[in-house]
């Protein structure tokens, strides 16, 4: 007998997203957003997480390069932030080393014990603070320097357990490439950003990749970065 049961949907909350993917991210999927520095990955995902916020759904940011305090500074852009959402923490940022139980000198993880530590102390926060929307920004940069492939591997399917359990719904900041990177192969869902050359003017444009569980379109989408958020708008394929 065919199954027929439909995952239920996370809203982005983001202009045109929710559209492309057939009503939204399926809930507990782990999804990669991928592209070269400066497409708005890090504005797309902080949305996400804001939004979310806003309909009362807790969300966690974990930073890996930026200190929180910086990352925090350029929320209050968009015009939908309510600072209230942090102080109900509703909306709360840390960074990798809150994860670490100060068992790393660096204050990033070393070893496979650490990195196995890493990966049950977040699924550990998810579980205890009841998470519906987590954000790693960014996720590939945890690993500079680890050359054992099997590490972000044994994080990344620790970590996607744990949120398709609980029903909490991820985005991988990252700047690999989507074709071979292990977080494109795990993952869920993987969404590229990246620049198109038109008339002398740069675009930002978006395109998703893959997405399990939903149909979706795979078409190419031009977006721009406004204190709205992110606005995502058709191709027009005439006029290169």
């Amino acid at each position: 007998m065919k199954n027929t049961a439909v995952r239920a949907r996370c809203i982005t909350g983001i202009e045109g997203l929710d559209s492309i993917l057939g009503g939204g991210i399926p809930t507990g999927s782990l999804v990669l957003v991928t592209g070269v520095p400066g497409v708005g990955k890090t504005s797309l995902a902080l949305e996400f997480a804001v939004r979310g916020a806003a309909m009362g759904e807790r969300s966690l940011v974990l930073t890996t390069v930026e200190r929180p305090e910086k990352l925090i500074a350029s929320v209050p852009e968009f015009d939908f932030f309510d600072n209230k959402l942090m102080e109900k923490g509703i909306l709360t940022f840390l960074e990798l080393s809150d994860f670490l139980d100060g068992s790393s000198i660096s204050g990033r993880p070393e070893t496979s014990e650490e990195f196995s530590r890493l990966g049950e102390n977040i699924s550990k926060y998810i579980l205890e603070h009841n998470i519906k929307r987590l954000v790693i920004d960014t996720y590939h940069t945890i690993f500079y320097g680890i050359k054992d492939d099997s590490i972000p591997r044994d994080l990344l399917l620790t970590l996607s357990e744990t949120m398709y359990v609980k029903n909490c719904t991820g985005i991988l900041v990252a700047d690999a490439n989507p074709s071979t990177s292990i977080e494109s192969i795990i993952s869920d869902g993987v969404i590229i950003l990246g620049n198109l050359e038109r008339r002398s003017d740069l675009l930002r444009t978006m395109q998703v990749l893959k997405m399990k569980a939903t149909c979706h379109s795979r078409a190419k989408y031009v977006i721009d970065l406004t204190t709205c958020g992110v606005l995502i708008t058709p191709l027009l394929r005439g006029g290169l």
